[in-house]
Protein backbone atom coordinates (compact mmCIF):
# COMPACT_ATOMS: atom_id res chain seq x y z
CA UNK A 1 0.00 0.00 0.00
CA UNK A 2 3.01 2.07 0.60
CA UNK A 3 4.00 1.66 -2.53
CA UNK A 4 0.72 2.42 -4.55
CA UNK A 5 0.86 5.83 -2.48
CA UNK A 6 4.60 6.77 -3.28
CA UNK A 7 3.79 5.43 -7.02
CA UNK A 8 0.77 8.33 -6.91
CA UNK A 9 2.50 10.93 -5.37
CA UNK A 10 5.25 11.22 -8.06
CA UNK A 11 2.99 10.52 -11.33
CA UNK A 12 1.55 14.06 -9.89
CA UNK A 13 4.80 15.77 -8.82
CA UNK A 14 6.12 14.90 -12.54
CA UNK A 15 2.86 15.90 -14.27
CA UNK A 16 4.20 17.51 -17.64
CA UNK A 17 6.62 14.50 -18.27
CA UNK A 18 4.11 12.01 -17.22
CA UNK A 19 1.08 14.18 -19.46
CA UNK A 20 3.18 13.69 -22.22
CA UNK A 21 3.94 10.25 -22.58
CA UNK A 22 0.83 9.28 -21.18
CA UNK A 23 -0.63 11.40 -23.89
CA UNK A 24 1.37 8.92 -26.41
CA UNK A 25 0.33 5.69 -25.17
CA UNK A 26 -3.42 6.98 -25.33
CA UNK A 27 -3.14 7.96 -29.06
CA UNK A 28 -1.86 4.37 -29.17
CA UNK A 29 -4.35 2.69 -27.55
CA UNK A 30 -6.92 4.70 -29.67
CA UNK A 31 -5.44 3.88 -32.73
CA UNK A 32 -5.15 0.25 -31.54
CA UNK A 33 -8.60 -0.07 -30.01
CA UNK A 34 -10.32 1.79 -33.62
CA UNK A 35 -7.91 -0.14 -35.91
CA UNK A 36 -8.91 -3.35 -34.28
CA UNK A 37 -12.60 -2.62 -34.18
CA UNK A 38 -12.75 -1.84 -37.58
CA UNK A 39 -10.79 -4.56 -38.72
CA UNK A 40 -13.57 -7.15 -36.60
CA UNK A 41 -16.31 -5.31 -38.52
CA UNK A 42 -14.95 -5.89 -41.80
CA UNK A 43 -14.46 -9.50 -40.96
CA UNK A 44 -17.73 -9.85 -39.60
CA UNK A 45 -19.38 -8.21 -43.14
CA UNK A 46 -17.65 -10.32 -45.01
CA UNK A 47 -18.28 -13.67 -43.20
CA UNK A 48 -21.33 -12.95 -41.95
CA UNK A 49 -22.95 -11.02 -44.68
CA UNK A 50 -21.38 -10.95 -47.98
CA UNK A 51 -20.13 -14.67 -47.71
CA UNK A 52 -23.10 -16.04 -46.31
CA UNK A 53 -25.57 -14.75 -49.24
CA UNK A 54 -22.60 -14.88 -52.12
CA UNK A 55 -20.60 -18.78 -51.51
CA UNK A 56 -21.34 -19.64 -47.89
CA UNK A 57 -19.05 -20.21 -45.08
CA UNK A 58 -18.88 -24.00 -46.85
CA UNK A 59 -20.68 -25.05 -49.96
CA UNK A 60 -22.17 -28.58 -51.49
CA UNK A 61 -22.26 -27.92 -55.08
CA UNK A 62 -23.71 -30.13 -57.64
CA UNK A 63 -23.45 -30.04 -61.50
CA UNK A 64 -25.57 -32.77 -64.03
CA UNK A 65 -24.04 -34.39 -66.60
CA UNK A 66 -21.89 -32.02 -67.15
CA UNK A 67 -23.33 -28.65 -67.38
CA UNK A 68 -21.81 -26.14 -65.51
CA UNK A 69 -24.85 -24.18 -64.96
CA UNK A 70 -26.89 -27.30 -64.23
CA UNK A 71 -26.70 -26.86 -60.26
CA UNK A 72 -29.24 -29.78 -59.27
CA UNK A 73 -29.63 -32.75 -56.99
CA UNK A 74 -32.24 -35.44 -57.44
CA UNK A 75 -32.96 -36.36 -53.86
CA UNK A 76 -33.25 -33.36 -51.59
CA UNK A 77 -34.59 -35.25 -48.97
CA UNK A 78 -30.85 -37.41 -48.73
CA UNK A 79 -28.92 -34.32 -49.66
CA UNK A 80 -30.18 -32.48 -46.43
CA UNK A 81 -29.92 -35.41 -43.96
CA UNK A 82 -26.13 -35.39 -44.95
CA UNK A 83 -26.51 -31.33 -44.39
CA UNK A 84 -28.43 -31.13 -41.08
CA UNK A 85 -26.73 -33.97 -39.00
CA UNK A 86 -23.93 -31.71 -38.36
CA UNK A 87 -24.08 -29.57 -34.92
CA UNK A 88 -21.59 -26.62 -36.29
CA UNK A 89 -23.94 -26.38 -39.31
CA UNK A 90 -25.93 -23.12 -38.14
CA UNK A 91 -27.92 -22.40 -41.11
CA UNK A 92 -28.45 -23.71 -44.77
CA UNK A 93 -29.85 -22.37 -47.81
CA UNK A 94 -30.76 -23.46 -51.38
CA UNK A 95 -28.50 -21.49 -53.68
CA UNK A 96 -30.97 -21.41 -56.60
CA UNK A 97 -29.98 -18.73 -59.29
CA UNK A 98 -29.61 -18.17 -63.37
CA UNK A 99 -28.66 -15.24 -65.87
CA UNK A 100 -32.03 -13.75 -67.27
CA UNK A 101 -32.71 -11.24 -70.02
CA UNK A 102 -35.85 -8.86 -68.50
CA UNK A 103 -37.67 -6.52 -70.78
CA UNK A 104 -39.13 -3.49 -68.86
CA UNK A 105 -41.22 -0.51 -70.44
CA UNK A 106 -39.00 0.21 -73.34
CA UNK A 107 -35.67 -0.83 -72.19
CA UNK A 108 -34.17 -4.12 -71.01
CA UNK A 109 -30.97 -5.15 -69.49
CA UNK A 110 -29.64 -8.49 -67.85
CA UNK A 111 -30.95 -9.42 -64.71
CA UNK A 112 -29.78 -12.30 -61.85
CA UNK A 113 -32.74 -14.60 -60.71
CA UNK A 114 -32.26 -15.18 -57.08
CA UNK A 115 -34.62 -17.45 -55.05
CA UNK A 116 -34.85 -16.43 -51.22
CA UNK A 117 -35.96 -18.30 -48.77
CA UNK A 118 -39.06 -17.36 -46.69
CA UNK A 119 -39.97 -20.25 -44.68
CA UNK A 120 -36.26 -19.78 -42.44
CA UNK A 121 -37.90 -17.52 -39.87
CA UNK A 122 -38.14 -14.34 -38.40
CA UNK A 123 -34.46 -13.92 -37.58
CA UNK A 124 -33.25 -15.00 -41.02
CA UNK A 125 -35.70 -12.40 -42.82
CA UNK A 126 -34.28 -9.76 -40.40
CA UNK A 127 -30.87 -10.53 -41.56
CA UNK A 128 -32.47 -10.13 -45.11
CA UNK A 129 -34.06 -6.68 -44.15
CA UNK A 130 -31.02 -5.45 -42.91
CA UNK A 131 -28.32 -6.35 -45.66
CA UNK A 132 -31.10 -5.37 -48.45
CA UNK A 133 -32.84 -2.11 -47.30
CA UNK A 134 -36.34 -1.73 -48.76
CA UNK A 135 -37.21 1.77 -50.07
CA UNK A 136 -40.95 0.47 -51.64
CA UNK A 137 -42.72 -2.56 -50.56
CA UNK A 138 -42.53 -5.33 -48.27
CA UNK A 139 -40.35 -8.36 -48.55
CA UNK A 140 -43.71 -10.24 -47.28
CA UNK A 141 -44.94 -9.37 -50.53
CA UNK A 142 -43.07 -12.24 -52.19
CA UNK A 143 -45.31 -15.07 -50.77
CA UNK A 144 -48.57 -12.81 -51.75
CA UNK A 145 -50.36 -15.54 -53.39
CA UNK A 146 -52.35 -12.73 -55.87
CA UNK A 147 -49.15 -11.31 -57.37
CA UNK A 148 -47.73 -13.02 -60.39
CA UNK A 149 -43.94 -14.34 -59.47
CA UNK A 150 -43.79 -11.51 -57.32
CA UNK A 151 -40.07 -9.74 -57.23
CA UNK A 152 -37.68 -7.52 -55.50
CA UNK A 153 -35.70 -5.42 -57.85
CA UNK A 154 -32.64 -3.07 -56.92
CA UNK A 155 -32.84 0.55 -57.62
CA UNK A 156 -30.32 0.56 -60.42
CA UNK A 157 -32.00 -2.25 -62.06
CA UNK A 158 -35.43 -0.50 -61.92
CA UNK A 159 -34.41 2.17 -63.34
CA UNK A 160 -32.54 0.74 -65.76
CA UNK A 161 -35.62 -0.79 -67.03
CA UNK A 162 -37.88 2.25 -66.33
CA UNK A 163 -40.42 -0.19 -64.05
CA UNK A 164 -42.02 0.76 -60.52
CA UNK A 165 -44.27 -0.55 -58.52
CA UNK A 166 -47.08 -3.07 -59.81
CA UNK A 167 -45.33 -3.05 -63.00
CA UNK A 168 -44.79 -6.71 -64.66
CA UNK A 169 -41.29 -7.38 -66.12
CA UNK A 170 -40.77 -10.51 -68.80
CA UNK A 171 -37.68 -12.22 -68.43
CA UNK A 172 -35.84 -14.88 -71.01
CA UNK A 173 -33.33 -17.03 -69.43
CA UNK A 174 -32.20 -20.66 -70.65
CA UNK A 175 -33.02 -23.12 -68.28
CA UNK A 176 -30.47 -25.38 -66.78
CA UNK A 177 -31.65 -28.28 -68.99
CA UNK A 178 -31.10 -26.10 -71.69
CA UNK A 179 -34.21 -25.03 -72.89
CA UNK A 180 -35.45 -21.70 -73.55
CA UNK A 181 -38.10 -20.54 -71.21
CA UNK A 182 -40.03 -17.15 -70.58
CA UNK A 183 -41.88 -15.74 -67.19
CA UNK A 184 -43.67 -12.58 -66.15
CA UNK A 185 -42.60 -10.96 -62.70
CA UNK A 186 -44.21 -8.17 -60.79
CA UNK A 187 -42.25 -5.42 -59.30
CA UNK A 188 -43.20 -5.85 -55.52
CA UNK A 189 -40.57 -3.82 -54.30
CA UNK A 190 -37.27 -1.57 -54.50
CA UNK A 191 -34.11 -2.14 -52.84
CA UNK A 192 -31.17 0.15 -52.30
CA UNK A 193 -28.43 -1.77 -52.19
CA UNK A 194 -24.68 -0.42 -51.82
CA UNK A 195 -22.75 -3.50 -52.70
CA UNK A 196 -21.89 -3.41 -56.34
CA UNK A 197 -22.61 -6.84 -56.97
CA UNK A 198 -26.23 -7.69 -55.80
CA UNK A 199 -27.71 -4.79 -57.90
CA UNK A 200 -28.27 -6.76 -60.72
CA UNK A 201 -30.09 -9.31 -58.41
CA UNK A 202 -33.54 -9.79 -58.98
CA UNK A 203 -35.28 -11.54 -55.49
CA UNK A 204 -38.06 -13.89 -55.74
CA UNK A 205 -39.62 -16.60 -53.54
CA UNK A 206 -37.43 -19.30 -53.53
CA UNK A 207 -40.06 -22.36 -54.39
CA UNK A 208 -41.66 -19.68 -57.37
CA UNK A 209 -37.80 -19.34 -58.48
CA UNK A 210 -37.57 -23.05 -58.31
CA UNK A 211 -41.15 -23.47 -60.28
CA UNK A 212 -39.70 -20.74 -62.56
CA UNK A 213 -36.17 -22.39 -63.41
CA UNK A 214 -37.92 -26.14 -63.96
CA UNK A 215 -36.87 -27.26 -60.20
CA UNK A 216 -39.44 -30.47 -59.08
CA UNK A 217 -40.11 -30.15 -55.21
CA UNK A 218 -37.63 -34.03 -54.62
CA UNK A 219 -34.61 -31.48 -56.48
CA UNK A 220 -32.52 -28.74 -54.96
CA UNK A 221 -29.87 -26.74 -56.41
CA UNK A 222 -26.34 -26.19 -54.73
CA UNK A 223 -26.53 -25.63 -51.14
CA UNK A 224 -24.99 -22.56 -48.87
CA UNK A 225 -24.41 -23.63 -45.76
CA UNK A 226 -23.41 -20.78 -42.58
CA UNK A 227 -21.48 -21.83 -39.88
CA UNK A 228 -21.28 -21.22 -36.12
CA UNK A 229 -17.73 -20.40 -36.54
CA UNK A 230 -17.04 -19.77 -39.84
CA UNK A 231 -12.99 -19.65 -39.68
CA UNK A 232 -12.25 -22.22 -37.15
CA UNK A 233 -14.83 -24.80 -38.46
CA UNK A 234 -14.93 -24.79 -42.59
CA UNK A 235 -12.23 -26.66 -43.20
CA UNK A 236 -13.51 -29.62 -40.46
CA UNK A 237 -17.06 -29.45 -41.82
CA UNK A 238 -16.31 -29.73 -45.03
CA UNK A 239 -14.01 -32.83 -44.63
CA UNK A 240 -17.05 -34.51 -42.65
CA UNK A 241 -19.65 -33.36 -45.64
CA UNK A 242 -17.20 -34.88 -48.24
CA UNK A 243 -17.06 -38.25 -46.66
CA UNK A 244 -20.51 -38.99 -45.77
CA UNK A 245 -21.23 -37.82 -49.39
CA UNK A 246 -19.14 -40.95 -50.97
CA UNK A 247 -21.37 -42.82 -53.31
CA UNK A 248 -22.72 -45.80 -53.53
CA UNK A 249 -22.91 -48.16 -56.90
CA UNK A 250 -26.09 -46.62 -58.82
CA UNK A 251 -28.57 -49.15 -60.06
CA UNK A 252 -31.91 -49.67 -61.21
CA UNK A 253 -34.01 -52.31 -59.82
CA UNK A 254 -36.67 -52.96 -63.42
CA UNK A 255 -38.83 -56.25 -64.35
CA UNK A 256 -38.89 -57.11 -67.90
CA UNK A 257 -41.14 -59.41 -69.62
CA UNK A 258 -42.17 -59.64 -65.74
CA UNK A 259 -38.70 -61.41 -64.99
CA UNK A 260 -36.42 -59.07 -62.58
CA UNK A 261 -33.48 -57.43 -63.71
CA UNK A 262 -31.01 -55.28 -62.74
CA UNK A 263 -29.91 -52.27 -64.67
CA UNK A 264 -26.19 -51.10 -64.20
CA UNK A 265 -24.28 -48.03 -65.96
CA UNK A 266 -20.99 -49.05 -66.98
CA UNK A 267 -18.08 -46.62 -67.20
CA UNK A 268 -16.93 -44.78 -70.87
CA UNK A 269 -13.63 -44.33 -69.92
CA UNK A 270 -11.40 -46.55 -72.28
CA UNK A 271 -9.41 -48.25 -69.56
CA UNK A 272 -12.72 -49.12 -67.58
CA UNK A 273 -14.13 -50.43 -70.90
CA UNK A 274 -11.30 -52.54 -71.85
CA UNK A 275 -11.80 -54.31 -68.36
CA UNK A 276 -15.32 -54.78 -68.93
CA UNK A 277 -15.07 -56.57 -71.79
CA UNK A 278 -12.15 -58.68 -70.79
CA UNK A 279 -14.40 -60.17 -68.16
CA UNK A 280 -17.04 -61.19 -71.04
CA UNK A 281 -17.72 -63.04 -73.93
CA UNK A 282 -19.89 -61.44 -76.60
CA UNK A 283 -22.13 -64.08 -78.00
CA UNK A 284 -23.68 -61.51 -80.39
CA UNK A 285 -23.31 -58.33 -81.81
CA UNK A 286 -20.11 -56.61 -82.38
CA UNK A 287 -17.29 -54.70 -79.88
CA UNK A 288 -17.82 -51.44 -82.16
CA UNK A 289 -21.79 -52.00 -81.80
CA UNK A 290 -21.53 -52.98 -77.52
CA UNK A 291 -19.59 -50.24 -76.57
CA UNK A 292 -21.44 -47.22 -78.62
CA UNK A 293 -23.06 -44.65 -76.93
CA UNK A 294 -26.20 -46.01 -76.44
CA UNK A 295 -24.83 -49.61 -76.16
CA UNK A 296 -27.24 -51.98 -74.10
CA UNK A 297 -25.18 -55.34 -73.30
CA UNK A 298 -27.62 -58.05 -72.17
CA UNK A 299 -26.68 -61.24 -70.60
CA UNK A 300 -27.48 -64.63 -72.36
CA UNK A 301 -30.06 -66.02 -69.95
CA UNK A 302 -32.58 -63.39 -70.48
CA UNK A 303 -31.74 -62.43 -73.83
CA UNK A 304 -32.84 -66.41 -74.37
CA UNK A 305 -35.74 -65.97 -71.91
CA UNK A 306 -37.05 -63.09 -73.59
CA UNK A 307 -35.56 -63.97 -77.51
CA UNK A 308 -33.71 -60.94 -77.81
CA UNK A 309 -31.13 -60.27 -80.30
CA UNK A 310 -28.85 -57.69 -80.89
CA UNK A 311 -31.11 -54.98 -83.08
CA UNK A 312 -34.34 -55.64 -80.33
CA UNK A 313 -36.01 -54.04 -77.77
CA UNK A 314 -36.09 -54.43 -74.36
CA UNK A 315 -38.79 -53.14 -72.13
CA UNK A 316 -38.91 -52.54 -68.75
CA UNK A 317 -40.56 -50.42 -66.09
CA UNK A 318 -39.21 -49.93 -61.98
CA UNK A 319 -40.88 -48.21 -59.31
CA UNK A 320 -39.89 -44.34 -59.24
CA UNK A 321 -38.65 -43.17 -55.74
CA UNK A 322 -40.94 -39.80 -56.37
CA UNK A 323 -43.67 -39.08 -58.70
CA UNK A 324 -46.86 -41.69 -59.16
CA UNK A 325 -46.50 -45.23 -61.32
CA UNK A 326 -43.50 -46.86 -62.75
CA UNK A 327 -41.04 -45.32 -64.79
CA UNK A 328 -40.96 -47.26 -68.19
CA UNK A 329 -37.92 -47.63 -70.96
CA UNK A 330 -37.87 -49.02 -74.27
CA UNK A 331 -33.99 -50.10 -74.99
CA UNK A 332 -32.62 -51.54 -78.36
CA UNK A 333 -30.05 -54.14 -77.44
CA UNK A 334 -26.51 -53.79 -79.26
CA UNK A 335 -25.26 -56.77 -77.66
CA UNK A 336 -25.00 -60.01 -75.79
CA UNK A 337 -22.97 -61.30 -73.70
CA UNK A 338 -21.97 -64.22 -71.59
CA UNK A 339 -19.45 -64.57 -68.43
CA UNK A 340 -19.95 -62.09 -65.86
CA UNK A 341 -20.75 -62.56 -62.22
CA UNK A 342 -23.62 -64.74 -60.91
CA UNK A 343 -27.14 -62.80 -61.52
CA UNK A 344 -25.04 -60.87 -65.12
CA UNK A 345 -26.94 -57.58 -64.78
CA UNK A 346 -28.57 -55.34 -68.27
CA UNK A 347 -25.50 -52.82 -68.66
CA UNK A 348 -25.94 -49.02 -70.22
CA UNK A 349 -23.55 -47.07 -71.31
CA UNK A 350 -22.98 -44.96 -68.25
CA UNK A 351 -24.16 -41.71 -70.90
CA UNK A 352 -27.53 -43.39 -71.88
CA UNK A 353 -28.17 -45.10 -68.16
CA UNK A 354 -27.85 -41.59 -66.79
CA UNK A 355 -30.24 -40.50 -68.73
CA UNK A 356 -32.94 -43.11 -67.54
CA UNK A 357 -31.35 -42.77 -64.14
CA UNK A 358 -32.01 -38.99 -63.34
CA UNK A 359 -34.98 -37.88 -64.53
CA UNK A 360 -37.11 -41.20 -62.56
CA UNK A 361 -35.02 -41.86 -59.73
CA UNK A 362 -35.66 -45.48 -58.64
CA UNK A 363 -37.17 -46.14 -55.21
CA UNK A 364 -33.69 -48.31 -54.29
CA UNK A 365 -30.95 -45.87 -56.41
CA UNK A 366 -28.30 -47.70 -54.77
CA UNK A 367 -26.67 -51.21 -54.19
CA UNK A 368 -24.84 -51.75 -51.23
CA UNK A 369 -23.89 -55.19 -52.90
CA UNK A 370 -22.86 -54.78 -56.82
CA UNK A 371 -21.82 -57.67 -58.48
CA UNK A 372 -18.57 -59.00 -57.37
CA UNK A 373 -15.26 -57.35 -59.00
CA UNK A 374 -16.84 -54.95 -61.24
CA UNK A 375 -17.84 -52.20 -58.54
CA UNK A 376 -15.16 -50.24 -59.95
CA UNK A 377 -16.20 -50.71 -63.35
CA UNK A 378 -20.20 -49.60 -62.85
CA UNK A 379 -21.55 -46.15 -62.81
CA UNK A 380 -21.82 -44.78 -59.75
CA UNK A 381 -24.84 -42.45 -58.02
CA UNK A 382 -22.96 -39.46 -58.39
CA UNK A 383 -18.88 -38.03 -59.10
CA UNK A 384 -17.60 -36.85 -55.37
CA UNK A 385 -14.89 -34.59 -56.38
CA UNK A 386 -11.59 -34.24 -54.51
CA UNK A 387 -11.20 -31.68 -51.89
CA UNK A 388 -9.21 -28.73 -52.93
CA UNK A 389 -7.62 -26.18 -50.56
CA UNK A 390 -6.91 -23.41 -53.17
CA UNK A 391 -8.62 -21.12 -55.42
CA UNK A 392 -5.96 -22.45 -58.10
CA UNK A 393 -6.82 -25.85 -57.58
CA UNK A 394 -10.33 -24.94 -57.13
CA UNK A 395 -10.73 -23.52 -60.76
CA UNK A 396 -9.05 -26.13 -62.21
CA UNK A 397 -11.22 -28.50 -61.06
CA UNK A 398 -14.02 -26.72 -62.69
CA UNK A 399 -12.16 -25.98 -65.97
CA UNK A 400 -11.60 -30.19 -66.33
CA UNK A 401 -15.63 -30.31 -65.20
CA UNK A 402 -16.38 -28.45 -68.59
CA UNK A 403 -14.09 -29.74 -71.07
CA UNK A 404 -14.49 -33.69 -69.38
CA UNK A 405 -18.27 -33.40 -69.45
CA UNK A 406 -18.81 -35.94 -66.79
CA UNK A 407 -22.03 -38.49 -67.54
CA UNK A 408 -23.04 -38.27 -64.02
CA UNK A 409 -23.67 -35.39 -61.83
CA UNK A 410 -20.35 -34.06 -59.80
CA UNK A 411 -20.51 -33.06 -56.27
CA UNK A 412 -18.32 -31.11 -54.56
CA UNK A 413 -17.67 -29.81 -51.04
CA UNK A 414 -16.07 -26.42 -50.74
CA UNK A 415 -14.85 -23.77 -48.38
CA UNK A 416 -15.36 -19.96 -48.69
CA UNK A 417 -11.08 -20.50 -48.74
CA UNK A 418 -11.09 -21.48 -51.94
CA UNK A 419 -14.29 -20.05 -53.73
CA UNK A 420 -13.61 -16.22 -52.38
CA UNK A 421 -10.54 -16.12 -51.15
CA UNK A 422 -10.04 -12.95 -53.27
CA UNK A 423 -12.58 -11.34 -50.91
CA UNK A 424 -10.67 -12.51 -48.03
CA UNK A 425 -7.42 -11.32 -48.60
CA UNK A 426 -8.77 -8.19 -47.90
CA UNK A 427 -9.13 -9.21 -44.05
CA UNK A 428 -5.03 -10.52 -44.42
CA UNK A 429 -4.70 -7.18 -45.55
CA UNK A 430 -6.16 -4.92 -42.76
CA UNK A 431 -4.78 -7.49 -40.26
CA UNK A 432 -1.17 -6.65 -41.77
CA UNK A 433 -1.99 -2.68 -41.34
CA UNK A 434 -2.91 -3.18 -38.11
CA UNK A 435 -0.03 -5.19 -36.73
CA UNK A 436 2.13 -2.48 -38.50
CA UNK A 437 0.32 0.25 -36.14
CA UNK A 438 1.63 -2.41 -33.79
CA UNK A 439 4.89 -2.26 -34.12
CA UNK A 440 5.59 1.54 -34.90
CA UNK A 441 3.54 2.31 -31.28
CA UNK A 442 6.08 -0.37 -29.67
CA UNK A 443 8.97 1.88 -30.96
CA UNK A 444 6.93 5.00 -29.80
CA UNK A 445 6.25 3.61 -26.00
CA UNK A 446 9.70 1.90 -25.58
CA UNK A 447 11.76 5.30 -27.00
CA UNK A 448 9.29 7.14 -24.50
CA UNK A 449 9.48 4.55 -21.68
CA UNK A 450 12.92 4.21 -21.64
CA UNK A 451 14.30 8.37 -21.93
CA UNK A 452 11.31 8.73 -19.36
CA UNK A 453 12.39 6.88 -17.17
CA UNK A 454 16.21 7.11 -17.39
CA UNK A 455 15.20 11.46 -16.68
CA UNK A 456 13.65 10.34 -13.57
CA UNK A 457 15.95 8.43 -12.08
CA UNK A 458 18.72 10.71 -12.80
CA UNK A 459 16.57 13.45 -11.24
CA UNK A 460 15.85 11.30 -8.77
CA UNK A 461 19.10 9.57 -7.66
CA UNK A 462 19.55 10.96 -4.19
CA UNK A 463 15.81 10.02 -3.32
CA UNK A 464 16.78 6.76 -3.96
CA UNK A 465 19.37 6.46 -1.83
CA UNK A 466 17.93 8.70 0.92
CA UNK A 467 15.03 5.75 0.61
CA UNK A 468 18.00 3.05 0.35
CA UNK A 469 19.81 4.60 3.57
CA UNK A 470 16.84 4.16 5.66
CA UNK A 471 15.88 0.71 4.70
CA UNK A 472 14.24 0.16 1.85
CA UNK A 473 15.45 -2.94 -0.23
CA UNK A 474 16.37 -2.93 -3.78
CA UNK A 475 13.38 -5.20 -4.68
CA UNK A 476 10.85 -2.25 -3.71
CA UNK A 477 13.05 0.00 -5.38
CA UNK A 478 12.70 -1.56 -8.01
CA UNK A 479 8.93 -2.41 -7.92
CA UNK A 480 8.04 1.16 -7.30
CA UNK A 481 9.48 2.31 -10.80
CA UNK A 482 7.28 -0.77 -12.06
CA UNK A 483 4.09 0.27 -10.66
CA UNK A 484 4.92 3.83 -11.56
CA UNK A 485 4.68 2.65 -15.02
CA UNK A 486 1.92 0.34 -14.56
CA UNK A 487 -0.21 3.33 -12.93
CA UNK A 488 0.94 5.22 -15.94
CA UNK A 489 0.00 2.97 -18.58
CA UNK A 490 -3.56 1.65 -17.06
CA UNK A 491 -5.01 5.53 -16.69
CA UNK A 492 -3.17 6.47 -20.14
CA UNK A 493 -5.07 3.48 -21.49
CA UNK A 494 -8.33 4.11 -20.27
CA UNK A 495 -8.42 7.26 -21.63
CA UNK A 496 -7.25 5.82 -24.83
CA UNK A 497 -10.18 3.57 -24.90
CA UNK A 498 -12.35 6.32 -24.69
CA UNK A 499 -10.86 8.30 -27.26
CA UNK A 500 -10.83 5.68 -29.32
CA UNK A 501 -14.68 4.75 -28.80
CA UNK A 502 -15.17 8.41 -29.99
CA UNK A 503 -13.38 8.21 -32.97
CA UNK A 504 -15.13 5.58 -33.85
CA UNK A 505 -18.65 7.19 -33.19
CA UNK A 506 -16.91 10.24 -35.49
CA UNK A 507 -15.80 8.33 -38.36
CA UNK A 508 -19.58 5.95 -38.52
CA UNK A 509 -21.73 9.33 -38.58
CA UNK A 510 -21.11 10.05 -41.75
CA UNK A 511 -23.75 8.56 -44.58
CA UNK A 512 -22.60 7.33 -47.81
CA UNK A 513 -23.86 5.82 -50.76
CA UNK A 514 -21.49 4.88 -53.06
CA UNK A 515 -22.34 3.97 -56.48
CA UNK A 516 -20.24 1.71 -58.69
CA UNK A 517 -17.49 1.29 -55.79
CA UNK A 518 -17.10 -2.38 -54.89
CA UNK A 519 -15.81 -0.80 -51.60
CA UNK A 520 -19.45 0.05 -50.67
CA UNK A 521 -19.95 -3.85 -50.05
CA UNK A 522 -17.98 -2.86 -46.42
CA UNK A 523 -20.69 -0.47 -45.18
CA UNK A 524 -23.73 -0.89 -43.23
CA UNK A 525 -26.54 0.96 -43.71
CA UNK A 526 -23.87 3.59 -45.61
CA UNK A 527 -22.45 3.93 -42.56
CA UNK A 528 -18.30 2.56 -42.35
CA UNK A 529 -18.77 -0.35 -39.84
CA UNK A 530 -16.71 -1.06 -36.59
CA UNK A 531 -17.01 -3.91 -33.99
CA UNK A 532 -15.51 -3.22 -30.94
CA UNK A 533 -14.80 -6.50 -28.90
CA UNK A 534 -14.45 -6.85 -25.09
CA UNK A 535 -11.24 -9.67 -26.48
CA UNK A 536 -9.74 -7.19 -28.76
CA UNK A 537 -9.98 -3.82 -26.77
CA UNK A 538 -8.33 -5.87 -23.94
CA UNK A 539 -5.73 -7.34 -26.17
CA UNK A 540 -4.70 -4.04 -26.85
CA UNK A 541 -4.48 -2.99 -23.54
CA UNK A 542 -3.07 -5.79 -22.21
CA UNK A 543 -0.25 -5.28 -25.26
CA UNK A 544 0.46 -2.10 -24.13
CA UNK A 545 0.97 -2.50 -20.60
CA UNK A 546 3.07 -5.26 -21.48
CA UNK A 547 5.30 -3.16 -23.59
CA UNK A 548 5.51 -1.01 -21.10
CA UNK A 549 6.54 -2.82 -18.32
CA UNK A 550 9.16 -5.24 -20.43
CA UNK A 551 10.53 -1.68 -21.11
CA UNK A 552 10.42 -0.07 -17.73
CA UNK A 553 12.18 -3.61 -16.12
CA UNK A 554 16.18 -2.60 -17.31
CA UNK A 555 15.68 0.93 -16.50
CA UNK A 556 13.87 0.39 -12.82
CA UNK A 557 16.63 -2.60 -12.27
CA UNK A 558 19.72 -0.41 -12.83
CA UNK A 559 17.85 2.28 -10.03
CA UNK A 560 17.57 -0.58 -7.92
CA UNK A 561 20.94 -1.65 -8.35
CA UNK A 562 22.49 1.70 -6.95
CA UNK A 563 24.41 1.25 -3.19
CA UNK A 564 22.95 4.08 -0.87
CA UNK A 565 26.25 5.79 -0.74
CA UNK A 566 26.96 6.15 -4.68
CA UNK A 567 23.21 7.60 -5.04
CA UNK A 568 23.79 9.80 -1.89
CA UNK A 569 27.34 11.49 -3.49
CA UNK A 570 25.22 11.76 -6.87
CA UNK A 571 24.63 15.85 -8.06
CA UNK A 572 22.09 16.29 -10.47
Amino acid sequence: MLLLRLALRNLLRQKRRNLMLGSAMAIGVAILVTAGSFSAGVSDIMFNKIMRFITGHVAVRFNERGGVMREIFRDRGRILAAVQGDPLIEEWYESVAMFARAIGNGKSDNIILVGMDASKGEATRADWEASFRLVEGDWASLVDGTLENPAVFSQEKARSLNVKMGDVVRVRFRDMFGQDQAARLTVAGIMRNDNIFMQPVVFLELERCKRVLGYRPHETASLSLQLKDARRDAAAVAARLHARLAPGTAVIPASAGGRPVRLYGYRSDPGSREKLLASLRLKAGSQERALRRDGVLVPEGLAAALRLSPGGKLKVSWPRKFGEGPAEASLTVSAVYAGGPPGAPVLLNDRLFYGLYYPDLPAVPSDPDPPAGWAALLSPEWTLLERTFTTEDYKKKYQEIARDKHRGTTVDVSTMYETASDILKLEHVLNVITLSAVLILFFIILLGVVNTLRMTIRERTREIGTARAIGMQRRDVRDLFLLETLLLTVFSSAAGVLAGFGAMALISAPVFHPKDNPLGMLLVDGRVYFLPTFAGIAASVLLIIAIALATAWFPARRAAAMSPAQALRHYG
